[in-house]
């Protein structure tokens, strides 16, 4: 049974630190971040929610999913810098696009898909790994 006080650290930290984890991921390439530190942060969230439920809630919870979002995030990434040579531009060239919602412009580029893929990948490889770490021992031992 978890103890009180990790139960509370992960119902108070764990949405602070998925805001801030999209915070970083959209800050990407303008300022310091980007999708290796915001997926080290989402696992991070994951990592309280299993020493606080256990690693069986987080299994059932995004255990299935790991493995195809890896692959997604890679096929994200490779696609995202295959686009520039089919707007004639160069092999991992940023490619823009605008998009008008009134006064406010969004832009997206291939950087930002990059980071996309790239959050994707490290946040599912290292919420993974972490789940094989937090998997009990077999008792016996290895012999």
């Amino acid at each position: 049974m978890p103890e009180l006080y990790l139960v509370l650290i992960d119902r108070i930290l764990t949405p602070v630190l998925l805001m801030l984890a999209v915070i970083f991921l959209l800050a990407g390439h303008n300022a310091p971040g980007g999708g290796f530190i915001a997926g080290l942060v989402v696992a991070t969230a994951f990592l309280m929610q299993i020493m606080a439920r256990g690693d069986g809630f987080v299994r059932r919870l995004i255990g299935p999913y790991l493995q195809p979002l890896m692959g997604a995030g890679l096929l994200i990434a490779v696609l995202s810098a295959l686009v520039g040579i089919g707007n004639y531009a160069l092999f991992f060239e940023g490619v823009w696009w605008k998009l008008s919602l009134g006064d406010f412009v969004l832009e997206l580029g291939t950087p930002t898909l990059f980071d996309i893929g790239v959050f994707l990948v490290v946040s599912a490889f290292v919420t993974s790994y972490l789940l094989e770490l937090s998997r009990p021992a077999k008792e016996g031992g290895r012999k």
